[in-house]
């Protein structure tokens, strides 16, 4: 009996083994947003790579997403900014119909937004910029660079999509486009592969004092965004899943 005992243990050791090598060796992305990931181009986003296959283990992908208003890159960083005052949204790995928006609470420190993707492969997909827009711009351009440090810093990959085109009178064109290019070149030297808005949405299909976009155009940006996640327009750029399966 003994030895029927242990020959069943090694088998069912045997039998779990590929699942646990697997869950150990998962990939994962984790978004981090303004209110636009908050709302229907982040949850376009989050359902369409919840359904992505790990170049690795063929399971999905492990998905979370931490989106916040009126938040800017300093948000993630720093403890002084990550307090929930005017609405969030979380969701991991849960079907989107039982994530809850919510007004209270703080940004959790990074390594525990890590340490809940639950993957050891990671790529951090960033959705913010125009709420950067408004200040002191070398500063918002450093709190750029730290937050890709950060990432750098937890093992993740790091990809950046610009800010859409906001409303004429919320921020003035120029001012925009003089931005995100400052943007663009700071992500990009700081190693984060950089993903333009400015060609995927058209400030004429928003109001003049606004950033949201109505559904149908924001998950359009969200298709058009996920298409060049895969399809890099710049030389160079890594699509994700091949940042995915180093």
């Amino acid at each position: 009996m003994q030895c029927l005992a242990r020959l069943l243990a090694a088998l069912l050791a045997l039998a779990i083994l590929p699942v646990q090598a697997a869950a150990e060796d998962a990939g994962g992305v984790l978004i981090l947003g303004d209110s636009n990931a908050e709302g229907p181009f982040g949850g376009a986003l989050y359902n369409a790579l919840r359904t992505t296959s790990d170049p690795v283990t063929h399971r999905p992908l492990n998905v979370s997403i931490f989106a916040k208003c009126g938040a800017g890159a300093n948000d993630w960083t720093s403890r002084d900014y990550a307090r929930i005052d005017c609405g969030a949204w979380a969701c991991n790995g849960r079907p989107i119909a039982l994530c809850m928006h919510f007004n209270r609470g703080a940004i959790p420190p990074l390594a525990d937004l890590y340490a809940d993707l639950g993957a050891t492969r990671r790529v951090t997909i960033l959705a913010l910029g125009l709420n950067m827009i408004i200040g002191r711009r070398s500063e918002k351009l450093r709190d750029a660079e730290r937050l890709i440090a950060a990432i750098h810093a937890n093992s993740s990959a790091c990809i950046w999509i610009g800010p859409p085109e906001p409303g004429d009178l919320f921020v003035d064109p120029d001012r925009y486009e003089d931005f995100i290019a400052d943007l663009r070149a700071t992500v990009r030297n700081a190693g984060c592969r950089y993903i333009r808005s400015d060609d995927k949405t058209d400030r004429r299909n928003v109001a003049r004092r606004d950033d949201h976009y109505s559904r149908d155009d924001a998950i359009a940006w969200a298709r058009a965004v996920l298409v060049e996640l895969e399809r890099p327009s710049d030389e160079g750029d890594r699509p994700l899943l091949a940042l995915l399966a180093k």
